[in-house]
């Protein structure tokens, strides 16, 4: 029976731990650490596009890309109403919003009127989590992803 409760215990410990993985954050040049924060995109199958090979999932909406990958991303269900409790993003909208917060951590973190703020160029995108959503009859099905536009898009920064 001890033996019972000691696997109880480390596996709600171990789901627990699993619950807030880091790639629910980023990290700072000084090693502060920081909730990503959510952006939830609708898939339209009439403009956006989806391909899909065995274990990854490659997302075309608005000029950028996104991939979900079978292994390393979490999927899940939920009902339709779920769409009245969150803010949607456009996808053509993401690289303003990601400058903007970078923009915004960084003043937070050096004072310095000469330091100038970089745009953040990167292969992969740190700073959100993007969620896709799909609707499918009368539920929705939500994909974590990773943002992987590569190149220069022209930021469109207001």
């Amino acid at each position: 029976m001890k033996t019972y409760f000691a696997l109880m215990f480390l596996f709600a410990l171990n789901y627990v731990s699993c619950q807030n993985n880091n790639d629910d954050y980023f990290f700072t040049e000084k090693g502060e650490k920081y909730l990503k924060p959510v952006k939830y995109i609708l898939f339209n199958p009439k403009i956006h596009k989806v391909n899909q090979n065995k274990n990854k999932r490659f997302y075309y909406l608005g000029g950028e890309s996104f991939v979900f990958i079978k292994n390393e991303h979490k999927v899940d269900t939920c009902n339709i109403k779920f769409l009245e409790k969150i803010k949607l993003s456009l996808p053509s909208q993401l690289s303003n919003l990601e400058y903007r917060f970078h923009k915004n951590k960084i003043k937070k973190n050096y004072s310095s009127s000469d330091f100038k703020i970089p745009m953040p160029l990167t292969k992969n995108h740190p700073y959100f989590k993007i969620i896709i959503i799909e609707k499918e009859d009368s539920k929705l099905i939500k994909y974590e992803t990773n943002w992987t536009y590569e190149g220069t898009r022209g930021f469109r920064v207001n």
